[in-house]
C-alpha cells in the first residue's frame, strides 16, 4: 500500500468554525509545506477573520499516528507578544 498523507486544517472566529477540511497529499514534505502554508496565513499572518487555527498531519501506514500538530489561539498571541 502506498502512503498517503493528510493535512487536516480548522479554523474560525470566536465560537464559529468558519472553515475546515482534509488535504491528501503524496509526500511529507508536500503535507509539511501545506500544513506551514495554512498556519502561515491564517495565523501567524495576523488574519483579522481568524481567531484560532488548528493544524494536524496524519499519514495511512502510521495507523492515524499524528506526525505534527499545532493550534494557535488569539488571545494567547495578544498575551505572548
Amino acid at each position: 500500500m502506498e502512503n498517503k498523507f493528510f493535512v487536516h486544517q480548522i479554523r474560525g472566529k470566536g465560537n464559529t468554525i468558519t472553515d475546515k477540511g482534509i488535504v491528501v497529499k503524496d509526500t511529507i514534505e508536500a503535507a509539511k509545506q501545506t500544513y506551514h502554508a495554512y498556519l502561515g496565513a491564517y495565523a501567524y499572518g495576523q488574519n483579522a477573520d481568524v481567531d484560532f487555527v488548528s493544524c494536524h498531519i496524519t499519514d495511512v501506514l502510521s495507523g492515524g499516528m499524528i506526525l505534527a500538530s499545532e493550534t494557535w489561539l488569539k488571545a494567547d498571541q495578544e498575551n505572548n507578544g
